[in-house]
């Protein structure tokens, strides 16, 4: 069989007939409505508007494609075809539904940049450049396949797309969005160049040479600060390397390790860049703290297993699927990309194309492809009802939020009480609880929630919050521990050092109240605003009008 032959099987088709045409366009709507979930914008009604609305919708798409490929068992098995295990993805239709949703997201991508005039990152529908950058990169190989099979003035079409997804791509100023361009276009150069040797080096060379300036010129804090976060990951590692800390261990551990650090270290450098970390940049690292490392490098062992597997086969499709899961690799080593679906998208993806050959060879007679159906139908189904649960509860818990937010956080306790009894085990809720319990006046009600987030989640915005209900409770011994843990955590931060400005004071201890005051007077401001400014005037002034009070 030739590499032509074997891209043509590869896009496949469920059969001939008004019922196969169907049933591709059945899927093709399926694979378009769950690509354009991965991209979904932000919504308003989730806990988290960015990522939830994404998983929510990508979700409820993968278990109707679940149904519908249950339903073509099923034709399949009256019709006496046995080609459902071998069709079951539709490469073609897939990559076609993958082009356009990445055109249609680069597009506003540029348009945001336009509109706001370079102003920001742009960020498209995502909460950080770098998830945009990561989901049109993983979308570029895919091209390659419409490419194809496309002809004449659709080609001319296809290259529009991809020069605005490289655009976009650029526009959104993500290093490692550059680093993936770059290694597309190293890979591609050898093949369509028919340029000397030197000349294909000298611009390997010169590309190499500028993302190399690009990396470390643009964003040099952003760097620094990596590293930082990296080396203190990695001690999390060190210190338990077998057994890891658990699922949540690095959220867990993390910022107690920052503030050790900062204690030992008060004038380190890494002081000015410090803020509040919820990963370590790296998923093969959060992976090893987390479960060690077995756990990162079975990981890494799946990675590697299913580029092998890819790069064996002859196929257009596989080898785009191969380099989409480079992208993803790389996006790994410098970000978080797991917690977007497009990531576990490339994945199932790469392991249905890794196993095509196996599943292709199944025997598909009747009664198990009725017992496919079955199967698919019932997981259908109870995925669709749990899915369902879980977002009533989503709902249920940002409506409270936003009530409470708008001045009716006593009105909304026993809202909350309810939902504490599906949320137990969130800190995301459990920090938002807490919040509300002080806004309501419950302080001793909110210090034991929050006692609860810190055993899950003991973050500088929680020491902070935790620190500011004690001095509202009247414990100010605690509410000063609190203060000076979010202050070590994230020392460049003008909160804590307020809270403990007033804690003093109100303790009667004039002297640190006073060195404190010194403090906030001559800090250096990383980020002006009108908290900071508000911070040092209010210190300033009842430092200013304690003196003169207290002087003879």
């Amino acid at each position: 069989m030739n590499r032509r032959e074997e891209d043509m099987q590869d896009c496949g088709s469920l059969g001939k007939g008004r019922g196969g045409i169907l049933m591709e366009n059945v899927f093709f709507g399926l694979f378009l409505c769950g690509l354009t979930a991965c991209f979904f914008p932000p919504v308003s009604g989730f806990s988290d508007e960015w990522l939830r609305p994404k998983w929510v919708l990508a979700e409820v798409v993968a278990l109707l494609l679940l149904m519908a490929w249950g339903g073509q068992a099923f034709r399949d098995s009256r019709s006496g075809d046995r080609t459902s295990l071998r069709t079951m993805f539709m490469k073609g239709i897939f990559s076609e539904a993958v082009v356009v949703v990445a055109f249609l997201e680069a597009a506003y991508v540029l348009w945001k940049a336009w509109h706001e005039g370079g102003r920001v990152m742009a960020a498209g529908t995502f909460d950080n450049p770098a998830g945009v950058a990561f989901c049109l990169c993983a979308a570029l190989p895919f091209y390659a396949v419409v490419w194809r099979e496309w002809k004449g003035v659709w080609r001319l079409a296809l290259m529009v797309g991809m020069t605005t997804v490289v655009a976009a791509i650029l526009c959104s100023q993500s290093r490692t969005g550059w680093i993936c361009l770059a290694m597309y276009a190293v890979w591609i150069l050898p093949v369509r160049w028919c340029g000397n040797r030197t000349g294909k080096a000298v611009v390997v060379a010169v590309l190499a040479a500028g993302l190399a300036w690009a990396v470390s010129a643009v964003k040099s804090d952003s760097t620094s600060g990596r590293r930082f976060i990296l080396e203190r990951s990695w001690e999390l590692l060190k210190a338990q390397p077998w057994t890891g800390y658990g699922p949540g261990g690095f959220l867990r551990e993390y910022m107690p390790a920052q503030a050790r650090f900062f204690r030992e270290y008060p004038d380190s450098e890494y002081a000015w860049l410090a803020s509040e970390v919820y990963h370590p940049l790296n998923e093969f690292l959060l992976v090893g703290v987390e479960y060690g490392v077995g756990g990162m490098a079975l990981v890494l062992a799946v990675f590697v297993g299913l580029l092998v597997a890819l790069m064996r086969k002859r196929s257009l499709f596989a080898k785009a699927s191969a380099t989409s899961l480079c992208a993803l690799a790389i996006f790994a080593m410098f970000s978080y990309p797991f917690k977007y679906p497009l990531s576990w998208v490339v994945i199932g993806v790469c392991g249905l194309e890794a196993c095509g050959s196996f599943i292709g060879r199944l025997k598909a007679d009747a009664w198990r492809l009725r017992l496919v159906v079955l199967v698919s139908l019932v997981a259908s189904f109870v995925g669709l009802a749990v899915v369902g649960h879980a977002y009533s509860h989503e709902y249920r818990w940002s409506r409270a939020a936003w009530r409470a937010s708008h001045g009716h956080s006593r009105a909304m306790m026993p809202e909350y009480a309810l939902l504490y009894n599906y949320y137990s085990r969130n800190a995301s809720f459990l920090y938002n609880y807490t919040a509300e319990q002080f806004y309501a006046g419950r302080f001793e009600a909110a210090l034991a929630t929050a006692g609860e987030c810190a055993r899950l989640w003991p973050s500088y915005n929680l020491s902070l919050l935790a620190g500011d209900i004690c001095r509202a409770a009247g414990k100010t011994n605690e509410a000063v521990e609190y203060y000076e843990q979010a202050h070590w955590m994230c020392p460049v931060r003008f909160a804590p050092l307020e809270g403990l400005y007033y804690s003093y004071r109100d303790e009667g201890e004039h002297g640190k109240a006073d060195s404190v005051a010194e403090v906030i007077a001559r800090k250096r401001v990383k980020v002006d605003g009108p908290d900071v400014r508000r911070i040092k005037e209010e210190v300033r002034t009842d430092a200013e009008a304690f003196r003169k009070r207290n002087t003879p």
